[in-house]
Order: C-alpha cells, then structure tokens, then sequence
C-alpha cells in the first residue's frame, strides 16, 4: 500500500494501444510521413538486432514507429488548424465525470498488415481509465467532451473519432463489426510515486489495482484471474528498496515507478521508449496470427499469385518476425516481462499454428501446380496422338504411292530406330 503521505502525489498515465489492420495497396503512406515522425529506437533494453527490427532502414524490419503530434489526432475533432501539444478531455460515466489529457502518441504499423495506435493519456484518477475502456463488458454507456481553451464541453463520439483518423490513413479497426475500437485496446498502465518501495507484496498490491483500473489504496482481492504474473526490479543493496515493479496479464500491464523528483514527463518519455517496444513485440506476434487466419478464410485458393504472397509473407514473420525471450534484452526482468507477454497470450501455440497453415498453403499449392501440370501434360499428349494418327496416315499415302527404293528407306530407318531403341535398353539396364 502506499503511504498515507504520499496517495495524493501519484500520477497515472497511460498508453491505449488500439490495434488496426491496413491493405498495403491502399495504404497512406505519404500522408503518414506528413503527420508523423519517424521514431528510432534508443533503448538499452533491448539488443541491437531486436532494435533492428523496428529500423526502416533495415531491409529485413517488421515494422516502423511514428511519433503523432496531438494536433494531428484531434485534427477530426477541433479542425485542421489546432496546434495544441497537449488536449483535454472529459469523460462521464455512471453519474462520474473524469478529466484527462491526451499528448504525443504513437503509431507502429508492421509490414503483416497490422498496426498499433498507442494513444498517450495522463489522469489524476484510475477511475477514469476505467470509465474509458470500462473493462470486463463489450458495451460503454460513456460520454466523452473534448474541453476548448475557454474550458466549454464539446460532446464527440469516441467510435467516429478513432475511425475518421484511422481513415485518413487507410487504417480500419482490427475486428470488423460494431463492436467498440477500446474493447480490444491493451491497457499500458504506469503510476509515479515519490517513495521507494520496501517490499514486493507493496508493489504487488498496487500494480494489480492499477491492472483492475482502480486507485493504489483501494482495497480489492481477486483470487479468480489466473493469468497474472509478476516481476520487479533488482533490490537496491544501499537503499534496501525496490524502485519499481509491474503487473502483467492478457489485457494490461501496469507499472509502478518511484520517483523523488516526481518527473512525470521524464517518466512518460522512458516508458514509451523502454518498456512500450517490448510490449508491441508481443502484440504484433498476437495479431499478425489473428491476421494471417483472416486472410486465409478470405482467401481464394484459385489465385495463385495471392496465395504465393501470402505464403511468403507468413514465411517471412516466422523466419524474421518472431523474438524468443531469450535473444530479446540482456536484462533478465525485461526478458521475464516478455515471457510473460507470449505466456498469458498464448503466443506460441498461435504462431505454431501459424506454422500449420503455413503447411497447409504448401500443401494446397502443389496439389494445385500438380493438378496445372497433369492438365498440361494430357493436353500435349492428345495433341501428340493426333500428330502420331496424321504422321501415320501420311507414311501410308507416301508408300501406296511410292516405288521400290521408298519402301527399302523406311524399313532401313524402321530397322535403324528398333535397333538403337534395343542398344539404349541393354545399356541402360547394364
């Protein structure tokens, strides 16, 4: 628990990490550099060749990262002239009003056809990320205001938002249907307190409330949700304290850092460029298989040449795309985190089967060659009969026509040809 001093001083923030799905034929590129700015990773969490994946000037890169400015996103929402680094919101939900704001965001678009939207907010209160993703149903009865700098309510739909900006880009929501582009956000939770933490049953309590979307000191106890894991820094040996800790699980991961100095902005800037990387590691392989069975039902297996693209494509992500804990970070808590990730996921088993329908595509791809092939063949072979019955037919008519020294010709070329075919025969057995 925290300290009674210190429950006020926390600050919350959060990166809602939307995922969406693209054709590349129709995606906006050009548009995407106008609004965006490439991100390199600079990270000492990872290793070089991990940080390479994510390096556009890498041939063999997953993907790309782009830092969105705030004015861009709000662009559908306040007009193309708005220059705001930083917005505010309002959201109401069950007769409570939440303010938070919205600063520089993230896109991560993956050359799988998949892309992430990690929307940066901050809050003075964990209730008001509940009210936004309100966890645990698929409906929101929510409302959400966008607030002008005279501080007047602007009322907006948080669907159309989403949709009119991923739209610009040609990006769509992951899951086609109704269903709301939250209810598949993953939750990136992370609390700022002033004092190290003496224990790990300390930090255990406050990550898993912030997991459950609540304030640190709520008294909650859930027994019931198995996929929950743990991990925390290394022991300060002078200090003989923690300095942070995290809480993962299948839909969030919440992270508690202590801070004297209470630098929030610092704090943002090194969880979006340390820990955030890691986490859409583990979502791009999650959602490149879930993209992959997409494109396969979707698929015409008559169209060979998108099949074959298809093919290479998932070849690529198993051969390139996929990161094993082990070769990931040389710190051990960050490889744990990790595992975690593809462990609560389920990742593994998703990229084995995967590989199963990669097995699949090859299969159904030479049956197809094959059967092009035996179609060709027959087709050549009734061809070659009718050349045999018009060659015969000819040979006929030659020699019912023909004198003495035609008929000995072909007997002699008869003769000649049966006696090479024999010499072949015997040496070829021989």
């Amino acid at each position: 628990m925290l300290r009674d001093h210190e429950k006020g001083s926390v600050k919350y923030g959060c990166f809602l990490v939307i995922p969406l799905k693209y054709d590349p034929a129709s995606l906006s590129r050009e548009h995407l550099e106008e609004i965006g700015k490439y991100h390199p990773l600079t990270t000492m969490d990872l290793n070089e060749n991990i940080k390479t994946m994510l390096d556009r000037s890498n041939e063999a890169a997953v993907g790309t990262g782009y830092t969105i400015g705030c004015a861009p996103l709000i662009a559908p929402l306040c007009g193309e002239t708005v220059t705001a680094d930083t917005q505010s919101f309002r959201v109401s939900a069950e007769g409570n009003a939440y303010d938070f704001d919205l600063n520089t965001s993230y896109l991560y678009v993956f050359q799988t056809q998949i892309a992430f939207l990690c929307l940066s907010l901050s809050f003075a209160h964990m209730e008001a990320l509940q009210a936004i993703c309100n966890p645990g149903s698929a409906q929101s009865t929510a409302t959400f205001f966008w607030i002008d700098a005279a501080g007047k309510e602007h009322p907006f739909s948080m669907e159309k938002w989403l949709s009119d900006f991923g739209k610009s880009l040609d990006l769509y929501k992951f899951f086609d249907g109704d269903s709301s582009f939250l209810l598949d956000a993953y939750c990136y939770t992370f609390a700022l307190a002033s004092k190290r933490f003496d224990t790990l049953e300390e930090m255990q309590k406050i990550t898993f409330n912030l997991h459950k979307m609540m304030p640190p000191d709520a008294p909650i106890d859930d027994l019931s949700e198995e996929d929950i894991r743990y991990v925390y820094a290394v022991k300060h040996q002078v200090y003989n304290s923690y300095r942070w800790g995290c809480c993962v699980s299948s839909q969030t991961i919440s992270y508690v850092t202590a801070d004297e100095e209470m630098d929030f902005e610092a704090e943002r800037k090194a969880q979006a460029e340390d820990g955030l990387p890691v986490v859409l590691l583990a979502l791009y392989e999650k959602y490149t298989c879930l993209r992959f069975t997409e494109l396969i039902t979707h698929l015409d297996k008559r169209q060979l040449k998108r099949l074959n693209a298809l093919k290479t494509l998932m070849l690529r992500f198993q051969a390139f795309g996929t990161v094993t804990p082990a070769n990931l970070s040389r710190w051990h808590n960050v490889k744990q985190i990790y595992a975690y990730l593809l462990e609560v996921n389920d990742i593994p088993a998703a990229i084995q089967d995967i590989s199963n329908k990669v097995n699949i595509l090859a299969e159904h791809q030479q049956e197809t060659e094959r059967a092009r092939s035996e179609t060709v063949i027959n087709i050549i072979t009734i061809f070659g009969i009718v050349s045999i019955l018009a060659s015969v037919l000819s040979i006929v008519q030659i020699l019912s026509n023909g004198d003495i020294w035609i008929w000995m010709s072909t007997i002699l070329t008869t003769l000649a040809m049966l006696l090479i075919t024999i010499i072949a025969i015997r040496t070829q057995r021989k």
